[in-house]
């Protein structure tokens, strides 16, 4: 996880550095321009201001030339349309100037306005020169305003130097900025790891403390409901191995008792075949047990395919009715209810219905009734009704778990459970009402498709 966070962080950070050193070369030209651009137009304000006086009032240009060139710290010099010299304020950098009015008089003569930056290499500086055409409706002469541009460079020096401060705070900003955003991303990450190390170490009861609405927030959701989920698998494996272990061991332990005595010849001739019957009859048990408990598993998960054909409901309740004639005794089994066609797979769920009926018979007394009723209105509805023992409240909410039976009444069996299921497979639900000493009454409900 360190490794993710510096990277994020290294990543984060140089990206910020780049932008913003980027965004400080820029903005460094656009100042510079800014105040190039400012000065000419201040130049320009000086010229138009001396040129307002040109042949109306010599003296006064020529007060208002020196005063600008005092204003700037330069030169003023002006030239009539003939190119001679009117006006020449003080001696600053003759020799330059001079070179730069010969180079560009003409061409302000001729209507131009020039500003130019010319190197002195000496001093490391510029000389700003502005030329101005004297106008009227033809030009009348020409201004040169001369100055060292160190005064230009100064304030954009001073003003990149307070940028460059701003940048180095923006980039101390933009470092704990990307700390604290990696932290915001690695930390539920790192909390997702340790959750999902403890669970698969068997830790079941962990879970992620993230509710963000994210792909993070989203990601412990899944992990929450994969703990749950497999902390729901690892109680019923559990529970699956303590009634399998019990329901075993007591056929187990009547074969092995009666094996016992018959290899050891402990058993009279006459009870011998009474003997291997009862072995016979507890393998058939556990024959029963180990299929039911294939069946259920299979159903559980999800290696079932069912193989859908419509069928008569009626005739198919019949058929597994006459299936238990061998169980029932002298107990009375009744068939009623309406006509009815169904898409369904007709073994599966002939053997959900043999289960409860199965189960009817079992808690219900050798005279008793058991009534099987087909309604079909909106819905589809089975009704398997007993006039049994019935079941207490308090244990109405277990019967269709693994081996459930009421405490008095020891560890029951899959019937329940492996019907349950298969309804549900077939899109519908089982519902059970009773009262103890009047009898169930299970009922099945099936979408019409």
């Amino acid at each position: 996880m360190k490794g993710i966070r510096l990277k994020l962080l290294v990543y984060t950070s140089l990206l910020l550095m780049i932008l913003l050193f980027v965004n400080y070369l820029l903005q460094g030209n656009l100042i510079t321009r800014f105040y190039n651009a400012n000065e000419r137009d201040r130049l320009v304000n000086y010229a138009q201001k001396i040129a307002s006086y040109y042949k109306e009032d010599i003296d006064k240009m020529k007060e208002t030339a020196l005063g600008v060139a005092n204003t700037v710290g330069g030169r003023v010099s002006i030239f009539d349309e003939k190119g001679n010299i009117i006006f020449q304020s003080g001696n600053f950098m003759f020799g330059r100037t001079a070179k730069i009015e010969s180079q560009y008089l003409g061409k302000i003569i001729g209507g131009e306005l020039v500003y130019a930056q010319d190197e002195i290499m000496l001093r490391q500086s510029q000389l700003l020169t502005l030329g101005y055409p004297i106008k009227n409706e033809n030009v009348k002469g020409a201004i040169f305003i001369h100055i060292p541009s160190f005064t230009v460079k100064n304030d954009v020096a001073r003003l990149k130097g307070q940028f460059t401060v701003l940048l180095i705070i923006a980039i101390i900003i933009s470092i704990l900025g990307a700390i604290i955003l990696s932290s915001s991303f690695t930390n539920p990450i790192l909390n997702i790891k340790n959750a999902a190390e403890k669970i698969s170490k068997g830790d079941y009861e962990t879970r992620v403390n993230i509710t963000s609405s994210d792909e993070i927030g989203e990601l412990a959701k899944t992990i929450n409901d994969m703990a749950v989920s497999l902390s729901r698998t690892e109680k019923l494996r559990r529970d699956f191995i303590a009634n399998v272990t019990h329901e075993f061991r007591t056929p187990l332990g009547i074969i092995k008792g009666y094996a016992e005595a018959l290899y050891d010849d402990l058993v009279p001739e006459e009870q011998k075949k009474e003997y291997i019957g009862a072995i016979i009859e507890e393998v058939e048990r556990l024959n029963k047990l180990v299929n039911e408990n294939l069946t259920l598993s299979k159903i559980e998960s999800g290696n079932i395919t069912l193989k859908m054909e419509t069928v008569n409901l009626l005739e198919l309740l019949q058929e597994a009715i006459d299936k238990v004639k061998i169980l029932k005794g002298n107990r009375e089994i009744k068939l009623a209810g309406d006509y009815a066609e169904i898409a369904l797979d007709a073994e599966y769920f002939k053997m959900a219905i043999l289960n409860i009926i199965s189960n009817s018979i079992k808690h219900t007394g050798d005279d008793g009734k058991i009534e099987v009723r087909l309604i079909k209105d909106d819905n589809i509805k089975i009704s398997i009704k007993d006039d049994g023992e019935g079941i207490d409240n308090e244990y109405l909410p277990y019967i269709f778990e693994r081996f459930y039976r009421a405490k008095e009444k020891g560890v029951g069996g899959l019937g329940l459970s492996i019907a349950r299921e298969i309804i549900r497979l077939h899109g519908g639900e089982i519902l059970v009402k009773s009262e103890v000493g009047k009898g169930t009454e299970f009922l099945v409900l099936l979408d019409i498709i």
